[in-house]
C-alpha cells in the first residue's frame, strides 16, 4: 500500500490564507514542505480521501491525478474536507473522458463514501440536483464498525470526536496484507470507538494522527502532540499497535505554532513521522 499525502494542513492553510503570526511568517521565510494545503490524502493512487477546495492546486502543482479514480472516501462535511463546488467540475463542458479528452465519451460514475450527515453537504449543493451530475456520481451512507469493501479495500468507519452533528468518521483501511489507520479529524479517540478497538483489536501497520494543534496543549475536538503520544498508547495497550507500527502526524494549523522543520525535530524524539504535502509512504 502506498499513501500520498496531497495536502496536510487545517482549515485555514498554513501559513494562513490573511495572518500575519510568527508562525506563518517562519513558514513564508523558510518555504519548501513548511507550506501546507488543505488535508487531502491518495492511497495507491485509487483511492482519494477527502475532497478539498486545494484539489484543483493539487493537480496543477502536485501531480495529483483523478482522471481514473472512481471511489472518494469523505472523513466529514467540513468545508476543507468536502468542497462540492469543485467537485461539480466534473460534469460534461468542464471534463472530457474520451481519448485524447474527445467529447463524446460517457463520463464513468464516482462514488463518495461517508456518513449520511456529511454526504447531505455535497447533495444539499445545488449542481448535484442537476441531471448531469446525478449520472456521474454515487453518493453510498457507511454505518460506524461496519465493514465495505471499496476499492479494492476493507474500510471500516468509526466514529471520530469531531464536529458533533456530521457524524465525523476516522477510517480502517486494509488491502488483506497491510492495515493502516487514517485517524483526521479527530479529538482522542470517542469511548465508543476505543472500546470497539479494544474488542476488535485490528493490527495497524500505519497510523496517521491529527496533529492539528502540534505544540500546542488542547484537549478538544482535534489533537495536540502530547495527546497523539497518549492516543498511541492507547492503541499499543489495546494490542492494535507494537513496536513495528508507524506512527506519522498530519493535518496541522497555524494555531499550533510550529514548522514542519520545528514540528520534525520534536516529533523525532518519539519516533513520529511528521508528514508534509507531496510526502508518500510504502506501508
Amino acid at each position: 500500500m502506498k499513501l500520498t499525502y496531497y495536502g496536510t494542513a487545517a482549515a485555514e492553510g498554513f501559513p494562513a490564507i490573511f495572518c500575519n503570526c510568527d508562525a506563518c511568517n517562519r513558514a513564508r521565510a523558510a518555504g519548501g514542505r513548511n507550506i501546507r494545503t488543505r488535508s487531502q490524502a491518495m492511497l495507491d493512487g485509487r483511492l482519494l480521501i477527502d475532497f478539498c477546495p486545494d484539489t484543483a492546486a493539487h493537480v496543477a502543482l502536485y501531480g495529483l491525478d483523478l482522471r481514473d479514480v472512481t471511489d472518494c472516501l469523505i472523513t466529514h462535511g467540513h468545508t476543507d474536507h468536502l468542497f462540492p463546488d469543485d467537485m461539480s467540475y466534473r460534469r460534461p463542458c468542464y471534463a472530457h473522458f474520451g481519448d485524447n479528452g474527445s467529447k463524446d465519451d460517457d463520463i464513468p460514475v464516482m462514488n463518495v463514501w461517508g456518513s449520511a450527515a456529511s454526504l447531505l453537504r455535497a447533495t444539499d449543493y445545488n449542481a448535484f440536483h442537476e441531471d448531469n451530475l446525478k449520472k456521474i456520481y454515487r453518493f453510498h451512507t457507511i454505518r460506524p464498525f461496519e465493514t465495505v469493501r471499496i476499492s479494492g479495500y476493507d474500510v471500516t468507519p468509526l466514529p471520530a470526536n469531531h464536529a458533533p452533528g456530521l457524524d465525523a468518521y476516522i477510517y480502517i483501511i486494509s488491502d488483506g496484507e497491510k492495515t493502516l489507520l487514517y485517524a483526521h479529524d479527530t479529538g482522542l479517540f470517542t469511548d465508543e470507538t476505543d472500546r470497539w478497538l479494544k474488542e476488535n483489536r485490528p493490527r495497524f501497520d500505519f497510523v496517521s494522527l491529527d496533529c492539528t494543534c502540534a505544540l500546542e496543549e488542547h484537549g478538544g475536538r482535534h489533537m495536540c502532540y502530547t495527546e497523539d503520544i497518549v492516543q498511541r498508547d492507547r492503541l499499543k495497550e489495546a494490542g492494535c499497535a507494537d513496536g513495528n507500527t508507524v506512527f506519522c502526524l498530519n493535518h496541522f494549523s497555524h494555531n499550533g505554532m510550529a514548522t514542519y522543520d520545528e514540528m520534525k525535530e520534536t516529533a523525532g524524539k518519539e519516533g513520529f513521522l511528521v508528514s508534509y504535502d507531496t510526502m508518500s509512504v510504502e506501508i
